[in-house]
């Protein structure tokens, strides 16, 4: 092992050379220069406080999982400051925005030198990173110096493979994690199969806590206000079809809105709609007249599942593992949703479980759900069962701050 981690140092001398100046002008041409060489350690951080922790995210999606714990963290351990590292400028600037730390930087991407540096003059007590960024410089240093620990961690079914193979690698990694909590039981046996065993691995589940926002009219839907609206979000190649058949067999929903996962295939579904004998027109073109429009700009997601009568969630009739149902759920909308949902299988399994989501296999499934009369559904149970479960998540996790406070 001492072998490899020599090998590895050598690796990322020898990179940093020519990773320095092609990153700078891939920053330069994004408009995200202004911080790039935190990435390489020149970080001005400001008075060090007595007690920090560090939480460590990717990028928008993990600043985002993190909004009640900081929240909750900031109520009860006021003394207790906080650091957040990403990996993009996005996710630092979110986490400035929305999480308001004591600092926020970009990470110096397995530096030695800095992150020893950092836990030292800011007094890290725990490093806890978010959703398995596994950086074999980051982790060694942080577990000497630092409690360690590892929080929504999961593994996907490619990746895990990939860690199969060199478990005796990942197998030292994840043993210097204090303990492993995981987003779900199958990524519990999943990090087991890795470590060789379950000690330390808890399953706590995602800690993505959803909060319900309030309801948007910017007025952009306005022109199609009177019509009863069937709204296919996040949707990719392959599951259009479905819902364009379905949505020809319908006898409740006279319009389709289709929001396609990327935008960049706006044309190519446009294409798709035409083939399938229905008018069609962008959400730019306001053309109230057509059978389906497609939406052509981003930010539009939750007006649009407040506006609709019918919703299908994405990403679920194919193996991406579905998108965030909890968009639509949060304005008391009853969505369908396909059958792999694993991305988010904890709230999807409780919206089925408490009658606010149908699951549909195929087109007649869809059709049925279209045609299924709308009733006032209770969502009482819903909403109370999310927040037992973010409170008990957040107990657990304030526990381990506790601990660190006291330490």
């Amino acid at each position: 092992m001492f072998i490899l981690k020599i090998l590895y140092s050598l690796f990322i001398a020898c990179i940093v050379p020519i990773a320095v100046p092609v990153g700078y002008l891939i920053a330069l041409r994004k408009k995200e220069d202004e911080d790039y060489f935190e990435r390489f350690g020149f970080i001005q951080f400001p008075e060090a406080p007595e007690q920090t922790v560090w939480f460590h995210c990717a990028s928008v999606g993990e600043v985002r999982s993190l909004k009640s714990i900081i929240e909750s963290i900031k109520e009860e351990f006021p003394e207790i400051k906080i650091i957040i590292s990403t990996t993009t400028a996005t996710g630092k600037k979110m986490a400035q925005a929305e999480l308001d730390p004591y600092y926020a930087f970009l990470l110096p991407i397995e530096n030695s030198m800095s992150i020893d540096h950092i836990i030292d003059y800011m007094n890290i007590k725990a490093v806890f990173i978010v959703d398995t960024e596994l950086w074999p410089n980051m982790i060694r240093i942080a577990s000497k110096k630092s409690r360690l620990f590892l929080i929504n961690g999961r593994i996907s079914d490619r990746t895990f493979k990939s860690y199969q193979k060199f478990s005796f690698l990942f197998r030292r990694l994840l043993g210097k994690f204090e303990t492993i909590y995981t987003k779900s039981p199958e990524d519990t046996e999943k990090f087991a199969n890795i470590k060789g065993s379950h000690e330390n691995i808890v399953t706590l589940g995602n800690i993505k806590f959803q909060s319900r926002s309030e309801k948007i009219d910017s007025g952009i839907f306005n022109y199609i206000k009177n019509h009863n609206v069937f709204a296919a979000a996040s949707t990719h190649s392959g599951e259009e079809e479905t819902v364009l058949h379905s949505f020809s067999n319908s006898k409740t929903c006279d319009r389709l809105i289709i929001a396609p996962r990327h935008i960049n295939r706006v044309q190519e579904l446009v294409k798709v709609v035409k083939e399938h004998n229905f008018t069609v027109s962008l959400l730019a073109e306001r053309d109230s007249s057509t059978d389906v429009v497609i939406i052509d700009r981003f930010g539009t997601l939750e007006e649009l599942f407040a506006l609709s009568e019918k919703i299908f969630i994405g990403g679920s009739l194919n193996n991406t593992g579905g998108h965030n149902i909890f968009e639509a759920l949060q304005f008391e909308k009853t969505v369908c949703i396909g059958p792999n949902m694993k991305n988010f299988e904890e709230i999807s399994k409780l919206a089925l479980e408490c009658n606010v989501a149908t699951t549909v296999t195929n087109i007649n499934e869809m059709t049925d759900y279209l045609n299924s009369v709308s009733e006032q559904v209770d969502f009482t149970s819903f909403f109370d069962a999310l927040d037992n479960d973010k409170n008990n998540k957040l107990s657990s996790l304030k526990e381990v701050i506790k601990s660190v406070s006291s330490s």
